[in-house]
């Protein structure tokens, strides 16, 4: 898993050198990241409500029917993949430091959680 993860790191041009991202360019790159996945989430969770779609993938991740954050990865594998597609997007289209990539994957992990309290 290590190895299949950090080689598209590189090749994408992700920085891992001791020199930390300025508070700036932190900032406006998790504000990319965010537009990015938000809208390409929209769109994809849309289409995992379409009739097939739902009943082959997406019921799987509505069989909790009570507000619980932490029911918010559990899915089909597909979705998982599917879904999971737009978090990487941003770092592939504006590269950053590996300290902004690892925050930015705390940071959607945690909005999940919070969109799935009710």
């Amino acid at each position: 898993m290590v190895l299949l993860f950090s080689m598209p790191d590189q090749w994408i041009g992700i920085r891992t050198d001791l020199s930390l991202p300025s508070g700036w360019e932190l900032f406006w790159q998790l504000f990319v990241y965010f537009i990015i996945e938000d809208f390409s989430n929209y769109w994809i969770h849309r289409m995992l409500h379409c009739k097939w779609a739902y009943e082959k993938i997406h019921k799987v991740h509505h069989e909790y029917t009570a507000p619980i954050g932490l029911s918010a990865p559990y899915a089909h594998w597909a979705e998982i993949i599917i879904l999971g597609l737009p978090s990487f997007l941003g770092p592939a289209l504006v590269p950053g430091h590996i300290t902004t990539y690892w925050l930015w994957f705390i940071l959607r992990q945690l909005e999940a959680i919070d969109t799935h309290s009710g």
